[in-house]
Formats: C-alpha cells, structure tokens, sequence
C-alpha cells in the first residue's frame, strides 16, 4: 500500500495573486472580457499585456498537463 505524503499548504505571493486574479474574473460572469482586453492594451503600458500572455500561455500548458495527469 502507498502512503502519500501531504505538503504543507504554502501561501506564496503568486498564489495570492493567482486566487485575487480568478477571483476577479469569476466575480461578473456577463463582463465582456473581449472589452476588458481591449482597456487592457488601450489603457495601460504594454507590459500589463506581455505579463498577461505569459500567464496565458504558462496557465495553457499547465491545464494540458493536468488533463494528462487525469487520464492516468
């Protein structure tokens, strides 16, 4: 029989901000997330973008790598 070994749950910055970002997004289920891309990059530097392409693509791989863990 395996025993698995439980972490202590951690409370890192990012997680912090990870939660607040998901709170966000699913605080308003009918806000236009297409307008609020588009204030995103009218209305602040360009790096507010860049930064969020990276959680982007970083939160796409990791879903992949979720679901291949999921179908065993």
């Amino acid at each position: 029989m395996t025993y698995s070994v439980r972490k202590k749950p951690e409370n890192t910055k990012e997680q912090r901000y990870a939660e607040r970002f998901a709170k966000l997004l699913n605080e308003d289920m009918g806000l236009n997330l297409e307008a609020v891309g588009y204030y995103l990059v009218r209305n602040n530097p360009i790096i507010a973008y860049k930064r969020l392409e990276v959680m982007s693509l970083m939160a796409g791989e990791e879903y992949d790598t979720l679901m291949e863990e999921m179908k065993g």
